[in-house]
């Protein structure tokens, strides 16, 4: 098998200058580095992206950063002062031979930085600029700052995933989806924006953010308010309409899923494995709309026969008849999934002091051209020198710079 060192990846030869602090925009540029661009993180020389000190829910014992290795893995980085003209010139150099600049800082940063698109387009006509913030370009709040729980709060899928019927919400939607989502839309235009210069050969700026990108998740859900006014619902389990749509807990403890809209097409082999073939022509239960009707009395049913019997023994009989089923699995349980770890969904990413540790993989499969988790998250400047040396500095001027504090 060829290594991720020596396969060729989409993005070979792509250069992507990384201004990007925290999640939104760090992540964008991980999915770029798996498929091989080379990503120079562009830290300031004190601050630093605070992802590298963010202590929430990170112990200092614990050996790895996982937010910042998440956010920031295959990446080369160095520092510079952009506050400095000597340190803004050095990113104009950097940025003659870039195709690709990402930000997400608020709006008015980088133009108060020199560090603009239309400042770069200068420089450099075919670049890409992709910015990424919180509330899209436009509007009377284009300037606000998001973190992940506000943009979540305002797309509207906070609501949509924790409301229940009495109208209350509770915060359920963790692990930053706003700004994650945010990032892969932000990858998806850039790549777009690759596409485009190679056939037009024009560089253009790339804008997303985080509500764009979480109401472009919700389509389905939110097109059916918009086109019919249909609100969705989130009903308890012991009242959802549908017995086949619905999760319950097997005889181990353990979840499972049922996943059949269609729920006459299954309806004769669910009654049989269920072993209440009795109800199979009772009036109450005889089609989908006669079942909706009675879910709850339904539910109550086949929740007493489920405790009957472990999870496994569930998924196996439903499986045979082709009744679509999954288990409920928490975070342990996901690590040890065979199809998770067939595809390589979770990975082992090379570590210069742990050996290699684990985490998640690329989603994307490529015959001719993978992509790769290929290395760790740098350290604060690890490759300052290496990458002004690559672009025809001196060991005089680079220490001229550290002197000066420009980097």
């Amino acid at each position: 098998m060829t290594s991720p060192d020596q396969a060729r990846s989409p993005l070979d030869d792509i250069t992507v200058l990384d201004l990007t602090i925290w999640q939104n925009g760090p992540w964008a540029t991980v999915l770029l580095s798996d498929m091989g661009a080379d990503v120079i993180k562009i830290e300031d020389p004190v601050k630093g992206d605070p992802g590298r000190v963010t202590r929430v829910y990170l112990p200092e014992e614990r050996p790895v950063n996982h937010y910042f290795q998440t956010m920031n893995r295959n990446k080369r980085a160095m520092t510079i002062d952009l506050k400095q003209e000597e340190g803004r010139e050095i990113f104009y150099r950097l940025v003659e031979k870039a195709d690709v600049v990402t930000q997400n800082f608020r709006k008015g940063v980088v133009e108060k930085l020199g560090v603009d698109y239309e400042t770069v387009r200068k420089i450099n006509p075919r670049i890409i600029y992709g910015s990424a913030n919180g509330l899209g370009p436009k509007g009377p709040d284009a300037s606000l700052g998001v973190m992940d729980i506000l943009g979540t709060a305002r797309s509207g899928q906070m609501w949509l995933l924790s409301h229940d019927e009495a109208g209350s919400i509770s915060y359920r939607v963790a692990g930053g989806q706003a700004d994650q989502t945010g990032a892969v839309v932000l990858a998806y235009g850039v790549l777009l924006a690759i596409i485009a210069r190679e056939r037009f050969g024009v560089g253009q700026h790339v804008q997303t953010s985080q509500l764009g990108a979480v109401v472009m998740l919700q389509a389905l859900a939110l097109n059916g308010f918009l086109l019919n006014g249909d609100l969705p619902k989130n009903p308890a389990r012991e009242t959802t309409q549908n017995v086949m749509w619905n999760i319950y807990k097997c005889g181990d403890g353990n979840w499972l899923a049922l996943g059949c809209p269609q729920s006459d097409r299954y309806w004769h082999d669910f009654v049989r494995i269920m072993g209440i073939e009795q109800l199979e022509n009772d009036p109450r239960f005889i089609n989908h709309t006669a079942r909706q009707t009675s879910s709850p009395e339904l539910i109550r049913i086949v929740d007493e026969i489920f405790l009957e019997k472990p999870r496994d023994y569930w998924l196996k009989a439903f499986a045979d008849v082709q009744i679509s089923s999954a288990p409920v699995q928490d975070y342990p349980q996901l690590q040890n999934d065979p199809q998770v770890l067939a595809n390589e969904y979770i990975t082992k990413v090379p570590h210069p002091e742990l050996g290699h540790i684990t985490e998640v993989g690329v989603p994307v499969a490529l015959s001719e051209t993978p992509g790769y988790a290929r290395h760790s998250a740098p350290e604060f400047g690890q490759h300052t020198e290496e990458v002004l040396l690559a672009n025809g500095y001196d060991w005089e001027q680079i220490e001229g710079f550290r002197e000066r504090s420009v980097i």
